[in-house]
Parts: structure tokens; sequence; C-alpha cells
């Protein structure tokens, strides 16, 4: 761990270290649950206090012992160091073999624990779009089925309520995540070029945990790839955020990076490392910085068409939606 702001900002690209805020404090686990998916309204009227800025722990090597690492740290940043309960651990049904050794590292490493997953958006019938079939998807890449959790297996859904989206009252999430687990590990490769522009702890969010009605409405009609799709997407991550406040830690892991050139930035590739947090905000944020060294100021003063095409529409949108800064402390490990 570094040992001053100077060292831990070091290790950012330049044009984003000025942007961190520094506490050495340790998080109360009730503070923590809060900064997680904090504010999931639209600020209206009065400004609210802002919370301290949210930490992200970062491993520079993507491996085993470093993705548990930082799920410990998560843990007990979230009041539950050693005893985590029944814990989900987000799984990609398509892209189970990538870093496979990762997951399978934390799902030995955290008794209780099963992969979940959803179904695809219920305009898909077939294949991973039914539970019958994702399950025979993801055990044919060979996970053993008595780990794999496809939550949308009884079709008992919980319509989370989103507030101040016209096109979205509400959001559909499987019951099982609300019955069946006391921990959620959002984890992602972390992937850019993606229909979202990037693909991490957000999308898997609004998208991943949204039951096959829930991911339909999110897309929206015609699964247009458009401004309303990056609002949809960030209003119901919120929602789903505080619906399961307490319950979430988010983890992306950053290699085989092949970022498209930029202008005004430096693109990183390659692997990056893992970062991870409590909160969903910032640990997309701080994947962004690390890969393009830009602040989110910067981020936000790119076009629209450019926003959608690398995502930096779905943080502006959700900090615009909750009110929050962009800012987070850097734990190097």
């Amino acid at each position: 761990m570094s040992k001053n702001r100077s060292d831990r900002e070091s290790s950012l690209p330049k044009p984003f270290a000025g942007s961190l805020l520094v506490s050495r404090r340790r998080l109360g686990a009730l503070a923590a649950a809060a900064l997680s998916c904090a504010a999931a309204a639209p600020v209206l009227g009065k400004p609210r206090a802002q919370p301290r800025a949210p930490r992200v722990y970062h491993a520079r090597e993507a491996t085993p012992g470093t993705f548990t690492a930082i799920f410990d740290r998560l843990l007990a940043d979230l009041g539950r160091s050693g005893a985590p309960g029944r814990t989900g651990i987000k799984l990609h049904g398509d892209e189970v073999s990538f870093n496979r050794p990762l997951w399978e590292a934390l799902q030995a490493h955290v008794p209780q624990s099963r992969y979940i997953e959803c179904n695809w958006a219920s305009v898909y019938t077939s294949g991973r779009g039914t539970t019958a079939g994702n399950i025979a998807a993801i055990a044919a890449q060979g996970v053993p089925r008595e780990l794999i959790d496809v939550l949308d297996r009884d079709g008992a859904y919980r319509d989370v309520p989103v507030r101040g989206e016209a096109d979205l009252g509400s959001v559909a999430v499987p019951e099982a995540l609300f019955t069946d687990y006391d921990t959620l590990a959002v984890a992602a490769n972390f992937k850019l070029e993606s229909f979202a522009g990037y693909s991490g702890a957000m999308k898997n969010v609004g998208i991943g945990l949204a039951g096959a009605p829930g991911k339909t409405a999110v897309h929206g009609e015609g699964f247009a790839r458009d401004a309303g799709f990056f609002r949809r997407l960030a209003a119901a991550s919120a929602a789903i955020c505080k619906a399961l406040e307490g319950r979430l830690l988010f983890i992306n892991v950053l290699t085989d990076l092949k970022p498209r050139p930029l202008k005004g930035a430096q693109p990183r590739g390659g692997t990056l490392g893992i970062v991870g947090s409590l909160s969903m905000a910032a640990a997309d944020q701080a994947a962004l910085s690390l890969i393009y060294g830009l602040s989110p100021q910067a981020c936000d003063a790119f076009d629209e068409s450019e926003k959608i095409a690398r995502g930096f529409l779905q943080l502006e949108n959700y900090a615009r939606r909750t009110g929050l800064p962009r800012t987070f402390e850097m734990i190097e490990l």
C-alpha cells in the first residue's frame, strides 16, 4: 500500500492524478454501504452534503491472488471480513474462458459461493435466452452445473422502481438476488468496444443483474445504441444498486486491452491489473482513467457520438443523476 498521496498519484496518468481525494481513516461498514450506490434518485432542491470519496483498490498484476486479495479488502470494507455469507459471483456466460482462473480461485476461496448469471433479454427465446439453455451453454464451457445459478430460474422478478426516467418506470430484477444471497461480487472482464462503449461494473449491474424482461426494458424499443439507452442504463444501475445496498462489491479485471486512438489522450493497452471498489461508478472511473489518462471533466467534454462510442456517457449520466462527484481514493496493493 502506498504511504502518501504523492505515491498513490504517481501510479496514475498525470491529467487524472490531481482529482483524487485521499482519506486515511477506515470507513465504517455503514458508510461503506452508503458509498456503494448512494443517491439513486435524481438530486432535487437543496444540495446534499457530499460523502467521503470511495476507495478503489488497484493491483498492477491480474492474478488469482490479487483477485481474491481485492475481494477480501472489499469484504472487510463492507464489514463482513471472513463472513460473506451466501455469495454470488457474477459470471458472464459468453466469456467463461477469459481469465477463468481468477473466477475459479475466488469461488474456491469463498465458502457458500456460486456463479450467478441472468438470461438474455426476453426477446431471445432460445439459447441463453432460456434458463435451461443458459445453464447448458455455461456448463458446456466446463463449469460444473452445481456451481451455476441462473437467477431467472423460477420466473419470479421484483420490479425495482426507477425515478425520474420517463421511459423506464421500473426494472425487473430476479427475486433470487434478494432472497438467496448475502453478498454479490459484480466481477467483470473490463471490455472495450462493447454495445455500451465499454463493459464494466455499471453494465454488469444495469443489464447484467436485470432479469430477461428488465434487459429488454433497459435496451428499449429496437435496441438502439443511442443517448436514450445510456440514460436508461444509468437509471437502472442506480436503482438496482440502491435496492441491493450493502450487498454489492465491484471488481474490474483489465487485461488484453486494445483501445483505439483518442484525440487528446494517450491510451494504454495490455494488462493494467485489477481495480475494485464498493462504488460501482468509482470502479469504472478508475478503469477508464488508467486506460485513457483523462479526468472525468475531459471525458465529458467530447461530443455525444464519441461519448457513446467510448462509453463515457455511462458515467456522465450516472453522475448527473446522483449528484455524486467522480473522485475516489486510489490504494495500491
